[in-house]
């Protein structure tokens, strides 16, 4: 529990991936995609419940093994176009704990290098004048540079950036989806999104923020878990 109010932890967990088949439960690290958020989560005494979102059965008996409740998910709720806050409203429904408002902890599958302080430290964030706390990361490229194609020509995405040096550049950061802490009744109340309202930004460092996206992605991250 924090501030006397129950903790859960929500992981969605889908079966199907285009970029990489069967991410979730694909090793990386030694151990299955899934099982990296799962057991990060173990490890953090604030967190009084895992429950785990998916419609495949694989990542059911991985989940349930190590612990984990299961949310039967909706094959509708889990395709490529599937909106990410309706799959999550899903979930919320089959958490028996939810008429006491709980503080939820969103961990993204794809992002398992983050550590234990870093999901406390968004838990600690968490206080009754915000709505959620979200992990950030910082832009390493200045939106000045960004560009879009148009006729076949570049134009620039918004002439409102003017281009300057490194050190000279205004901080900008953008949510990395890592790590969410909110609560049931805020997650419920958003239309379009899982964030917004009034945030806390947790900045997390170059490799805690990997976020894995492709084959090579992958590789990565399997090489960074191996040596940490």
């Amino acid at each position: 529990m924090f501030n006397e109010k129950i903790v859960i932890c929500l992981i969605l967990a889908r079966g199907g991936s285009k970029g990489i088949p069967r991410k979730n439960v694909k090793k990386i690290g030694n151990k299955p995609l899934i099982l990296h958020s799962i057991d990060i989560a173990k490890k953090i005494k604030q967190i009084d419940q895992i429950y785990v979102s998916t419609e495949d059965n694989e990542i059911k008996k991985i989940s349930q093994k190590n612990g984990a409740k299961i949310i039967d998910r909706p094959k509708k709720y889990a395709q490529d176009s599937s909106s990410y806050l309706e799959a999550v409203k899903y979930s919320l429904n089959s958490i028996p704990e939810q008429k006491k408002n709980p503080i939820i902890v969103l961990l993204e599958t794809t992002s398992p290098i983050r550590s234990k302080k870093n999901i406390e430290d968004c838990i600690k964030l968490l206080d009754e004048k915000i709505d959620c706390v979200s992990s950030i990361s910082e832009v390493k490229i200045s939106p000045a540079y960004f560009y879009k194609i148009n006729n076949n020509l570049l134009e620039k995405y918004d002439s409102n950036f003017i281009p300057k040096n490194r050190q000279e550049m205004e901080k900008i950061f953008y949510y990395n989806g890592s790590i969410l802490v909110t609560t049931f009744n805020f997650l419920k109340s958003q239309k379009n999104v899982v964030f917004g309202g009034k945030m806390k930004g947790y900045l997390l460092n170059e490799k805690n923020s990997f976020d894995i996206d492709s084959p090579l992605d992958f590789k990565i991250c399997d090489f960074l878990l191996q040596e940490k």
